[in-house]
């Protein structure tokens, strides 16, 4: 009786060997509701604002508009010709802003014309702005002030499909954003466990991050800040047939597991009419 009863343990085994190899899809489906999100009545998520802190070795990219012509000139060179940087500053390169933009240096100050040295690490923009406003209005009553961060650069690195660095030219960008803009992640890509590295004042830190848990747009993560570096980590085990999915992985598995089953039902059916 017990050697009748190996085969079919034997095909039992593989067919479970077969499914355990496939990958759940949770583990695939971005922002799942896993019972941790805020949500307001209104059904909306709350989001924490963007309030990036300026920090040594940012570029700024400051245009400056008064009654006198040639110290806006000053605050803000021509672009080879006679077109004032601010009216093309969209279409500026990244290495045209490290030439004639502000950079803060080593010890969080930033050296503008006639108003000297200011003081503007670990400061927003907003407060960066108030800071040099202040200065300016002991010079002029009537003025229009720009500032940007000229450089808002990231690094997706890993299992995506288009790894490398990339630049926006806006003031906040989500990590779903980021990641899209890498081509997104592949088959391989571990998305509940995605480590980040952000640069903070004193060094750089690893915060790790669940990109398949709702509850990650409450957090102070949801958007990537300049200079971050996101490193997606693979998947211990491969899907069948590298698929991304269960449903797909089954559609591979299933013609030989009917094919199994058909070898056991007709070995059991052999069996019985001995």
């Amino acid at each position: 009786m017990i050697k009748k009863l190996n085969t079919p343990i034997l095909l039992s085994i593989l067919m479970l060997g077969l499914l355990s190899s496939c990958v759940s899809n949770k583990k695939f489906i971005y922002l799942q509701d896993k019972g941790h999100t805020k949500i307001d009545s209104g059904g909306l998520i709350s989001v924490q604002p963007f309030a990036y802190k300026l920090q040594s070795g940012d570029i700024l990219f400051i245009a400056l508009s008064t009654e006198d012509e040639k110290l806006n000139k000053i605050f803000v060179p021509a672009t080879g010709g006679s077109t004032p940087l601010n009216m093309v500053a969209p279409n500026v390169s990244g290495t045209m802003l490290y030439y004639i933009g502000f950079t803060i240096d080593s010890k969080g100050i930033i050296e503008l014309p006639f108003l000297g040295k200011l003081k503007l690490a670990n400061k927003t923009m907003e407060d960066a702005k108030e800071t040099i406003e202040i200065e300016l209005k002991k010079y002029f009553k009537n003025y229009f002030l720009q500032i940007k961060l000229a450089d808002f650069k990231f690094s997706v690195l890993g299992f995506v499909n288009k790894p490398g660095q990339y630049f926006f030219n806006q003031n906040q960008v989500s990590i779903i954003e980021a990641i899209a803009q890498a081509g997104e992640l592949n088959n391989m890509a571990k998305r509940y466990k995605l480590h980040l590295y952000r640069q903070y004042p004193d060094g750089v830190k690893l915060h790790e991050l669940d990109l398949t848990d709702q509850s990650l747009i409450n957090s102070p993560f949801w958007y990537i800040q300049p200079n971050d570096v996101l490193y997606v980590v693979p998947l211990k085990k491969r899907a069948v047939g590298d698929l991304s999915s269960l449903q797909s992985s089954f559609g591979v598995i299933a013609p030989l597991l009917s094919t199994l089953l058909m070898v056991l039902n007709t070995y059991i059916l052999v069996n019985n009419l001995k």
